[in-house]
C-alpha cells in the first residue's frame, strides 16, 4: 500500500507531468498520465506517462527513491514490462530520481543470470538514474518548469539561504500552494540539524495557514483518518516527526503506541502540521493523555 511519500511523488509529478517529461527526455513532447496501477499484479509505479519521441508514441516511467531499497531495480524491470504490455507493447524508458545519496541505485544495465555455475544472462535491462544531489540548484532554479522547484533543497548546494528564499518567493508569488507544501515536506530530507531545521521552517511561517487548506495535508490527513489502518496512522505520525522535529520521537513512541482512537492521532497530526518548533511538538505530545 502506498506511503505518504508514495503519494507526494506521485501528486507532485501529476500536477506538471510535462515539466517532467521535458526535464528527463528533453526531445519528447508529453501526451497523456496513464494509470500508474499496472493491473496484472496490483502494482503502481510513481508516474507513467504517455509520450511521442522523435514523432513515435512510448512511454515513460519515473520512480522517486527517498531510501535504499535492494529491491528497486527489480521492480523497475517489472514496471517496464508490465506497463509495455499494458499499453500496446509500446517502448518504456524507465528514470529512478534519487531523492538522496542513500537511496542511490547502481548506474545501468541491470543484468540477471542463471543461478548455476554459466552464469548465462537472463535478462539486460537499461534505465536512466537521476541523482538530484550531483545536480547544481541554479540548473532548477533558472527553468521555467516550476513543477520541479520541490526537489530544489535536495540538489547540489540547494540548502543555501538564498536558494531556499528564491524557490519559497517564486511558488508563493505563483500562489502554488500546493508546491510550496510539498517543497516544505520533501526539504525535511535535506535538513537534519536542529539550527537549519529551524530556518527553514521560518521561511514557511507567513504561509501556515494556506499551506494547512494544501491537498498535501488534506491528502494525508485523510489517510491518516482512516479506521482500521492504526498501525499505518502510527507510523505515519513516526515518518512525519523523522522529517521534521526527529529529536521528538523517543517522546512519541512513549506517548502514542498505546492510543487505538484513530481521532485522536488524527487530532494530533494535524496540530503538529502547524507547529513551527520542536519545543511546540513536545508539548503536543505530552498533552496527548489529557485528551
Amino acid at each position: 500500500m502506498a506511503g505518504p511519500w508514495d503519494n507526494i511523488s506521485k501528486r507532485m509529478i501529476g500536477a506538471n507531468p510535462e515539466h517532467f517529461v521535458k526535464w528527463l527526455e528533453s526531445e519528447a513532447t508529453f501526451v497523456a498520465a496513464l494509470d500508474i496501477e499496472l493491473k496484472s499484479q496490483h502494482i503502481f509505479a510513481d508516474a507513467l506517462l504517455k509520450i511521442t519521441r522523435g514523432k513515435k508514441p512510448a512511454l515513460l516511467q519515473i520512480e522517486l527513491q527517498t531510501y535504499h531499497d535492494p529491491e528497486m531495480l527489480i521492480r523497475l524491470l517489472e514496471y517496464n514490462v508490465l506497463a509495455s504490455r499494458q499499453y500496446d507493447h509500446l517502448p518504456v524508458y524507465s528514470y529512478v530520481i534519487c531523492l538522496r545519496e542513500e537511496a542511490d541505485v547502481p548506474d545501468p544495465p541491470f543484468i540477471r543470470r542463471f543461478p548455476d555455475e554459466n552464469g548465462v544472462e537472463v535478462h539486460r535491462f537499461y534505465y536512466r538514474v537521476i541523482r538530484l544531489w550531483l545536480i547544481p540548484a541554479a540548473a532548477f532554479l533558472q527553468i521555467e518548469w516550476m513543477g520541479l522547484l520541490p526537489l530544489v533543497t535536495l540538489t547540489q548546494g540547494g540548502k543555501q539561504p538564498e536558494v531556499v528564499k528564491g524557490m519559497v518567493d517564486r511558488l508563493a508569488e505563483a500562489q502554488e500552494w500546493d508546491l510550496l507544501a510539498i517543497s516544505q515536506l520533501l526539504g525535511g530530507l535535506a535538513f537534519k540539524q536542529k539550527p537549519e531545521q529551524e530556518w527553514f521552517r521560518k521561511r514557511f511561517t507567513m504561509y501556515q495557514d494556506i499551506l494547512r487548506e494544501s491537498w498535501v495535508y488534506q491528502e494525508i490527513g485523510q489517510e491518516f483518518h482512516e479506521e482500521g489502518r492504526i498501525q499505518e496512522q502510527h507510523e505515519m505520525l513516526k515518518s512525519f516527526l523523522q522529517l521534521r522535529f526527529p529529536e521528538t520521537l523517543a517522546l512519541a513512541n512513549q506517548q502514542t503506541n498505546n492510543i487505538k482512537d484513530p481521532e485522536v492521532l488524527r487530532a494530533m497530526l494535524i496540530r503538529l502540521f502547524a507547529t513551527q518548533t520542536a519545543e511546540e511538538a513536545k508539548q503536543i505530545l505530552l498533552e496527548v493523555n489529557k485528551q
